[in-house]
């Protein structure tokens, strides 16, 4: 295991201070395989999940609940270092004790994992996608207001892409929340009810000179994510979606 992989797990667990997490999230935005090293530790994670999630739907005791929540919780020791998969199995403990109530974390400030965003994406993609009437909060005859009202709240200025090209419609937007930073969601409709929403945040990183697209599936959904000026992008689409790459290239030129 490298010193990076090391730094990851740390940059995972919000462990770095400011200037170690500046320096991990410059090296990311610079180097391809760097950022594909980390977008596997965020695949494995989701799958250890994916794998607890029968255990974790079981009822829990109410005696078991009620110990959880009246548990007192342990002074904060000073961070360090832990090996990736060390890193790994503290995420599914805490992800573990969410799913029994999120007592043990009640009133706990967390830091903010950056990288995860995409994993709260698939999870709002997954209810909203559904949904034909209340799709979007705000309809797409009000694109200038959308442009200002969620560029102003995300921090990021954006133009709305045109997809027409790739049979997309853009249907309206809506403001969700990723990691604690508002997150713009922009969604698009084919003719055969298919949702593909277009996502952005305001980035803490240095965007590099020309965007790297990453592939990856989480969730069940296919994502192309990039980073660009003020803020990191993500397209998602169902598992199979056609010319997504595409319809990423397209909306960071017109975007």
């Amino acid at each position: 295991m490298t010193d990076f992989s090391t730094q990851l797990s740390a940059y995972l667990d919000g462990e770095l201070d400011p200037s170690a997490a500046s320096a991990v999230e410059e090296r990311l935005a610079a180097d391809p395989a760097a950022q594909a090293e980390l977008d596997a530790l965020i695949a494995a994670d989701v799958l250890a999940q994916e794998a607890f999630e029968a255990e974790l739907n079981a009822p829990v005791p109410f005696a078991l609940a009620q110990q959880i929540k009246s548990a007192p919780m342990p002074e904060p020791e000073a961070p360090k270092a832990r090996p990736v998969w060390g890193a790994l199995a503290a995420s599914l403990v805490v992800f573990a004790l969410g799913g029994i109530g999120g007592y043990a974390l009640k009133g706990q400030n967390t830091p903010v994992q950056t990288a995860g965003w995409l994993a709260d994406i698939a999870d709002y993609h997954a209810i909203y996608a559904s949904q034909v009437r209340h799709l979007v909060e705000v309809g797409a005859d009000e694109s200038d207001h959308i442009e200002n009202w969620l560029g102003n709240t995300v921090g990021a200025t954006f133009s709305i892409p045109d997809l027409t090209e790739f049979g997309l419609t853009f249907e309206g937007g809506r403001l969700v929340v990723a990691n604690g930073k508002p997150v713009a969601q922009l969604m698009y409709r084919d003719a055969d009810g298919v949702v593909v929403a277009l996502c952005l945040q305001r980035t803490s990183k240095t965007p590099p000179a020309t965007p790297t697209f990453n592939e990856q599936t989480i969730n069940g959904f296919d994502f192309v994510s990039w980073t660009a000026g003020e803020a990191d992008y993500v397209v998602i689409g169902p598992s199979g979606q056609p010319d997504l790459n595409a319809i990423a290239g397209a909306a960071a030129l017109d975007i």
